[in-house]
């Protein structure tokens, strides 16, 4: 096997190892990782929905977005890019979010439910490969949201992880949003 796909399979053994560690500290056992649920948990921990069990700022989330956004800084790559129809791709990626959320997860907690022996997983499969199959279709057909291109500033490509640290100081000042729990909101 060449070097490429060592680096794959080590990756796939990584994040399962990372998924056990998750569920062995606390994380619900069919989950582990789940971007989709981690992203519902953290709209929950706002105050933006009402459903009490998936309230939390998960610092999973806020993990990957300032380590992806120090090591791309490190190594000199850190480039802010924009795209065309930027109304488009949000409302594509919501639906893609929405439909995660509907099958129980994103692709990776899927894989990782039907390794765990959930069998409901192999329906949110079946349709992540519908929906996958579905887009290359409309490509095919012509469809083009247009290249993205780099911006002439990299400011924008400080939003997210400028929110990502405003969440971490609220997780870490244990801030509540819930009335319930008797948050601000």
């Amino acid at each position: 096997m060449d070097s490429r796909k060592w680096f794959i399979v080590c990756t796939g053994l990584l994040i399962g190892a990372i998924a056990a560690i998750l569920v062995k500290l606390g994380n619900p056992m069919n989950m582990g990782f789940c971007i989709a649920c981690f992203e519902r948990d953290i709209a929950g921990a706002l105050g933006l929905h009402r459903a009490g069990v998936v309230q939390y700022i998960r610092p999973e989330i806020i993990g990957i977005i300032l380590g992806v956004v120090f090591t791309s800084m490190f190594a000199g790559e850190f480039k802010a890019r924009g795209g065309s129809s930027t109304l488009v791709r949000f409302v594509m990626g919501m639906f893609m979010m929405i439909g995660a959320l509907v099958f129980l997860g994103c692709p990776l907690r899927d894989v990782l439910r039907m390794a765990g022996g959930d069998f409901n997983a192999v329906v949110g499969f079946i349709g992540f490969i519908a929906g996958v199959g579905a887009g290359v279709f409309f490509l095919r057909k012509g469809f083009n949201l247009g290249r993205a291109e780099y911006s002439h500033s990299n400011a924008g490509g400080y939003i997210i992880p400028i929110i990502a640290a405003i969440l971490l100081f609220l997780l870490l000042k244990a801030t509540v949003f819930n009335p319930d729990a008797g948050g601000p909101i």
